[in-house]
C-alpha cells in the first residue's frame, strides 16, 4: 500500500504531465498503479488524470490492453453500506460488515466520462460504456451499455460497421 506522501507525489506528477502531454500522464500513472499492485495488461490507450481508483486494494483492479479511461470515472472495489444500515437497524456488530470485490476492464474497452464502476464489475473486451453509466455485474464482450444501472443497447461490431461503413479502414478490415 502506498504511503500518503507517495500518493501526493504520484498524483501531482500525473496532473502536471496532463497539461503538457496527456500520453505522458498516462505512462506515469501506469507506473505508479502497477507499483501499487493494479493489474494492467499491456499498455492502456489513455487513463485520465481525473479518474478515481479505489485505493482500498489496487490489486483488485484490472485494466486491459488498449483501454481508454475517460475523466471523472470512479472505480469502486468495496461496499461497506451494510455496516451503516445494520447499525441503524440495531445490530450489535463486533466486526465491520462489508465486502470487497474485483473490477475488470477488458482489452480495448472505452469507458465514458462520469461513469461509475461498482464492485464485482467485469467489462468484456471491445465494449463501450456510455457517459454517466453505472456498471454492475458482467458485461459481455462487444457490448454497448448506458444508463443507471447499465443496460446493453447494442453491439460494437454492428455500431462500427454501420456508423463507419465509409471509413477506408473498414474496407481493409473486411478484406482480411
Amino acid at each position: 500500500m502506498p504511503s500518503k506522501f507517495e500518493k501526493i507525489v504520484a498524483f501531482s506528477l500525473i496532473k502536471a504531465a496532463t497539461y503538457y502531454k496527456p500520453r505522458l500522464s498516462t505512462q506515469v500513472a501506469i507506473k505508479f498503479y502497477r507499483r501499487w499492485g493494479m493489474r494492467i495488461e499491456g499498455d492502456p490507450n489513455y487513463i485520465s488524470s481525473k479518474v478515481w481508483f479505489d485505493g482500498t486494494d489496487y490489486s483488485l483492479i484490472t485494466l486491459g490492453e488498449g483501454c481508454t479511461i475517460s475523466s471523472y470515472i470512479r472505480f469502486l472495489t468495496h461496499d461497506w453500506s451494510p455496516n451503516t444500515v445494520m447499525k441503524g437497524m440495531g445490530y450489535k456488530l463486533s466486526d465491520p460488515v462489508g465486502r470487497t470485490l474485483p473490477v475488470s476492464i477488458g482489452n480495448y474497452c472505452f469507458i465514458g466520462t462520469g461513469s461509475s464502476i461498482v464492485p464485482g464489475s467485469d467489462i468484456g473486451e471491445c465494449s463501450i460504456v456510455g457517459a454517466g453509466t453505472v456498471v454492475r455485474g458482467k458485461i459481455k464482450p462487444y457490448s454497448i451499455v448506458i444508463g443507471s444501472p447499465c443496460e446493453v443497447i447494442g453491439d460494437t461490431r454492428e455500431y462500427i460497421s454501420k456508423k463507419f461503413k465509409d471509413h477506408p479502414l473498414i474496407e481493409t478490415f473486411k478484406s482480411i
